[in-house]
């Protein structure tokens, strides 16, 4: 299955592989934008922001997987978002690291989206469930400590519906394992719902836990998927 690092010229494509992926998704698509639907443009700036700070943003590497049409051009086919977590995450680019003067190109992008944020609200979103969110992630830091506090986490994946039970999720999920594998460190991912038999088979081997885990956990009763699975270092 071919796979490559993405290309700034993929961005647009990857941002409506994202948005197809995620638009029924419970989390994302039903909890955080409740009102895609008439905002439909809104949700897709959503995701367009936030695959250009991935982009250009070094602790993440954008993956994709593609195909050939028969005249030969090149398709992509599905994206995944991983990230590099923990210590010497910035050598993992070279003898620059976190010195890399494009670093700031992040920087302003950051600031650049949130001044947009700010004089064009997202109105496919749900504010107070982002909060929510965000509270209850926070019940599940400590999984991410000891022998898992640094390692390769599979922020987001998406396949075009064209192109699903190929092969290619698989693939951009392996390629994240095996980069874990090279550095001896952990890799993890969050499950979505009915999603961890998947995951064992690219080889996740352990589920530590639950995004509604812990007392006071707003989440809790909200979503049905949210396991969190983990690769653990050898």
């Amino acid at each position: 299955m071919p796979f490559r690092k993405a290309h700034l010229g993929d961005l647009p494509i990857i941002t409506s592989i994202f948005a197809a992926a995620f638009y029924g998704e419970e989390m994302i698509g039903l909890l955080l934008h409740p009102y895609r639907h008439p905002y439909l443009s809104d949700y897709m700036r959503y995701w367009n922001h936030k695959v250009v700070e991935w982009y250009w943003n070094y602790s993440h590497q954008l993956v994709v997987t593609y195909t050939h049409t028969p005249a030969g051009d090149e398709t992509v086919t599905g994206v995944a978002d991983w990230t590099r977590y923990g210590e010497d995450w910035e050598h993992y680019w070279g003898v620059w690291g976190t010195w890399d003067p494009r670093n700031l190109i992040t920087k302003a992008i950051l600031l650049y989206h949130r001044i947009l944020l700010f004089w064009r609200p997202n109105r496919a979103a749900d504010p107070a469930m982002h909060k929510t969110v965000t509270t209850a992630l926070s019940h599940t830091k400590h999984l991410w400590s000891g022998k898992r506090s640094t390692g390769w986490y599979l922020n987001f994946i998406g396949v075009d519906p064209e192109y699903q039970n190929q092969g290619y999720g698989r693939a951009l999920t392996v390629w994240g394992i095996e980069q874990a594998k090279q550095e001896n460190v952990a890799a993890s991912v969050i499950s979505g719902t009915e999603k961890d038999r998947f995951y064992y088979l690219c080889g996740f081997e352990v589920i530590v836990g639950h995004v509604t885990d812990g007392e006071g956990n707003p989440l809790k009763d909200k979503v049905e998927g949210g396991s969190i699975l983990f690769r653990d270092r050898k």
